[in-house]
């Protein structure tokens, strides 16, 4: 495994979906993995450290693996087709500061991707780049917010 290798892990249940970030992922530079249960990511500290996660699960699924998603919270990416303020509310509780509203639109796929995993040349050129506090929606109702 290269130093500079970016891995993204994908966990959703819908193949369209899965194709569609697999291809957008590889196109930005990323080994991608489909995983089917957040268990498989244990073992993979090196290459969360370098990548992202992206997760479309039920919220209960969700709790059950509230350690991890803590854990790698900076490298964590919720999807859902619908994204309410309750549901921001309570993933907020949980700790998952970024959500994507399905179907994701590959821009603010790429905006999200520079925020989690910025490239040699914007760590650079920005050092404080790629460091978000706060939790937000990254898109709601089609809308950026």
């Amino acid at each position: 495994m290269k130093e500079r290798d970016r891995y993204a892990f994908i966990l959703d249940k819908d193949e369209f979906v899965r194709l569609s970030l697999n291809k957008i992922l590889n196109k930005y530079g990323f080994r991608v993995e489909e995983i089917e249960h957040f268990s498989q990511l244990e073992s993979r500290k090196k290459e969360i450290a370098r990548g992202i996660v992206l997760a479309d699960v039920e919220t209960d699924v969700l709790e059950k693996a509230i350690s991890l998603v803590r854990k790698w919270n900076d490298r964590f990416v919720f999807m859902s087709p619908l994204i309410t303020e309750e549901l921001n509310l309570r993933l907020k509780k949980m700790g998952v500061r970024r959500m994507i509203k399905k179907p994701v639109e590959p821009r603010l796929l790429r905006r999200v991707i520079r925020e989690i995993c910025p490239s040699e040349e914007e760590r650079s050129s920005s050092p404080g780049r790629g460091r978000e506090k706060d939790s937000r929606s990254i898109q709601k109702g089609g809308e950026q917010t």
